[in-house]
């Protein structure tokens, strides 16, 4: 029987090491950014479709979440200290397994042809994300393999992307939904330290540290550790610590 296909948002995450960090260092800083991944990718409610090292492919129901998503991945690894470059692209792809059709390809070399820190995406993206608060800026048109038209593009910006999470002044008493340990956590977040930092100072497992920030993201509903730390600086004011 032919496998069913669906109208699919598919994203395609690709990291890389731009500053010479030894394999230690980079393996580090990959697998981390890998379990970042997984977590906003399912945050943004997407699957995680496909991994091979450094590229990593998602899929979501719409194309206003794969981009939301994305601009959170670019975050997090700027956050973290790798580069990033991300390509999003609509199309019917099967809707079990990995992405492995003409959909799949397009978007891995959206991905290929985006800059350091950009979202490269199909003009239909665009076009189906209308009304979602995100902004487009036109990229013009590239020949992509097996497509028999130059494929028009954009790149994805979200300037606003962070603004639902920061909520009215009048909800003054959401850091009160974190428990004494996240609130912890997270201003050693804003103090700028690594998970390894925060495990060794609050002598907790790095495990339990990664457990925490994974909660608070959660409970605040913001989609990367840098935006954590605008939260917890934010709340913190003139009475703060």
């Amino acid at each position: 029987a032919e496998a069913e296909r669906v109208l699919a948002a598919l994203l395609v995450t690709r990291i890389y090491d731009t500053a010479r960090l030894g394999d230690r260092m980079w393996s580090e800083r990959s697998e981390h950014f890998h379990e970042t991944w997984r977590t906003l990718v399912a945050r943004h409610g997407g699957r995680c479709a496909d991994m091979h090292g450094e590229m990593m492919i998602s899929r979501f129901d719409g194309p206003g979440r794969a981009l939301r998503c994305a601009a959170a991945l670019r975050d997090a690894a700027q956050q973290i200290g790798v580069a990033s470059t991300q390509g999003a692209h609509v199309g019917e792809i099967e809707s079990r397994g990995a992405p492995a059709g003409l959909t799949g390809r397009v978007t891995i070399q959206l991905a290929a042809h985006a800059g350091r820190g950009e979202i490269l995406a199909s003009k239909l993206v665009a076009d189906l994300a209308v009304g979602s608060g995100l902004h487009f800026v036109d990229r013009g048109r590239v020949d992509i393999d097996e497509l028999e038209e130059p494929l028009a593009l954009v790149l994805a910006m979200s300037e606003q992307h962070l603004e639902p999470a920061c909520r009215p002044k009048t909800r003054a008493t959401e850091p009160a939904c974190l428990t004494t340990r996240e609130s912890e956590v997270v201003s050693l977040i804003a103090d700028g330290k690594s998970n390894a930092a925060i495990a060794a100072e609050l002598r907790l497992s790095e495990h339990t540290v990664k457990r925490h920030v994974a909660n608070i993201l959660l409970k605040l509903d913001l989609p990367s550790r840098a935006a954590a730390a605008a939260f917890s600086i934010r709340h913190a004011g003139p009475d703060g610590p």
